[in-house]
């Protein structure tokens, strides 16, 4: 495998220090070499660990970083994942307007590129921006969405993900006990499966499982 697909292998399975060590070697190299792809690919994971630690400013400035090199670089491909990264810091941080045009402006280049596949990732992850920011209707149109293009180009890799999904529906629907059942059967996918979610994700499942609790009758 590619320092790149090691580095994703570690982040996926949660050896996080692993990921960040990876990343590091991987844009030092690519620097040397004078590598932009494999530098990009570098910095996004650097940003993918801020994120899980925690440290929005900095997955905003790698992320930044990544896609001024991109940009300059004009290789549209290159873009992809920067700027993902940014549309993720800007939600995290609750800034939903410019989350929503960053995810709307990853759409657009990912359809332009043909990646269905982010397409529908991008869908569901905008959908959790209209969620959080009051836009019910508009959030279960896009998850709905999501999942139609997933299962349409064999995306089975974002299953997992769509079943957080259905169980953040299902509590909005008010039927908490669906919505448990199916945060577990979430949980149980990724554990089969080795890995843990994203950390946008995770926290997802988090805000999830906290408004279970506060529904949750008095035992």
């Amino acid at each position: 495998m590619s320092l790149y697909e090691d580095a994703l292998a570690a982040f996926r399975s949660g050896a996080t220090s692993e990921a960040a060590s990876i990343a590091e070697d991987l844009v030092r190299t690519s620097r040397a070499s004078e590598d932009v792809s494999g530098e990009i690919d570098g910095l996004c994971m650097l940003a993918r660990v801020a994120l899980r630690q925690g440290d929005l400013k900095r997955v905003a400035m790698l992320a930044g970083e990544g896609r001024g090199l991109a940009l300059r670089k004009k290789e549209p491909r290159l873009e992809r994942m920067p700027l993902h990264l940014e549309a993720v810091a800007a939600r995290m941080q609750g800034d939903f307007g410019t989350a929503r045009q960053l995810y709307k402006e990853s759409i657009d280049l990912n359809r332009q590129l043909g990646e269905e596949r982010m397409v529908a990732a991008e869908h569901r992850n905008v959908a959790y921006v209209e969620l959080h920011d009051g836009n019910g209707a508009k959030a279960r149109e896009l998850f709905s969405s999501s999942a139609s293009l997933a299962r349409a180009c064999g995306y089975d890799a974002l299953e997992p993900y769509l079943l957080l999904d259905s169980a953040v529906l299902a509590f909005d629907k008010g039927d908490a006990a669906r919505a448990g059942q199916l945060l577990e059967e979430t949980r149980e996918r990724f554990a089969a499966a080795g890995q843990i979610p994203d950390p946008d994700d995770a926290a997802e499942a988090e805000w999830l499982r906290k408004r279970l609790d506060e529904v949750a009758p008095d035992s």
